[in-house]
């Protein structure tokens, strides 16, 4: 457990709902702009949808999709190893990741749940420090429907504005909790995290936090749910923390897949490796 003050900030190791890419009814906004955009991540995590387009030369079809998850999510995925390396007539560290498995929940009537479907994906990004981790799908020839928005990068959530965690808390199928953003400016590991009230638990990290924007009309993205609070080995479900979506921007930037965030598209052969990534290094 990581302590905070008093509160324990405990990670939260959880299993995201899955929801349907392509909903058979019109569940209305809720559903098609947040809960539809969680997906499970085996059976320890959440992650959400935030990028899905065809960049494919008619009249073949390649699509990138892309899922936002917690690193600790994914984190017994990746290992370190030392291995010899004849060229350095030494031993090296070498990472080797593994693929992980991504599900979505299929519903009838907005309602009751049918099944789910799964997609396989690698980890192509990810970082420790600011515990996420971004995941591609293994599946080029469909895309998914129903993607989450980030909050545009020049903006912030207020305090005192309503807000939604979207999750599947202690594995349960994905549900949304309501809430206030309630404080903003809490350093954790060098890095700010943003503190609100929608009840969170093991089971939601990964997920995402929403909040409705009046100008645009549209529910989006403003954090990645994280950490819940606790004292005395309690867990404090009401003060949950999360990523805001400003670290988001600078971890996709960093490992040049800024386009999802607006940017422009580059072509993955163009896309450079983060400078420390040699496999051959120490």
């Amino acid at each position: 457990m990581k302590f905070l003050k008093a509160a324990a900030l405990v990670t939260l190791i959880l299993c995201a709902g899955i929801v349907t890419a392509a909903a058979a009814a019109d569940c209305g906004p809720q559903h098609t702009e947040m809960l539809n955009t969680a997906v499970r991540i085996d059976t320890s995590g959440s992650g959400t949808v935030i990028y899905s387009k065809d960049h494919g030369v008619a009249p073949a079809k390649k699509y990138e999709t892309y899922i936002l998850t917690n690193y600790h999510v994914i984190g017994r995925s990746i290992t370190i190893t030392e291995v010899w390396s004849p060229r350095k007539s030494r031993k090296v560290k070498r990472e080797t990741r593994s693929p992980v498995t991504a599900f979505w929940f299929d519903y009838v009537r907005c309602a009751r749940s049918v099944g789910t479907r799964g997609r396989l994906a690698d980890i192509v990004a990810h970082d420790e420090q600011r515990d996420l981790a971004l995941l591609q799908l293994r599946d080029f020839e469909r895309g998914v429907d129903q993607v989450a928005r980030l909050l545009p990068q020049d903006e912030v959530p207020k305090l005192g504005q309503k807000v939604w965690a979207v999750g599947a808390g202690l594995g349960y199928p994905p549900f949304m909790t309501s809430g206030e953003m309630a404080f903003s400016e809490q350093i954790i590991n060098g890095y700010r995290y943003q503190l609100a009230t929608p009840p969170i638990i093991f089971g939601n990290s990964g997920g995402a936090l929403f909040a409705y924007s009046d100008d645009r009309q549209q529910y989006e993205m403003i954090g990645v749910p994280s950490r819940v609070s606790a004292a005395h080995f309690q867990a404090i479900t009401h003060m949950g923390w999360s990523i805001p979506t400003e670290t988001v921007y600078e971890f996709l930037e960093e490992n040049f897949h800024d386009f999802i965030g607006g940017g422009p598209y580059v072509a993955p052969e163009d896309r450079k490796p983060p400078k420390d990534d040699d496999k051959d290094d120490d």
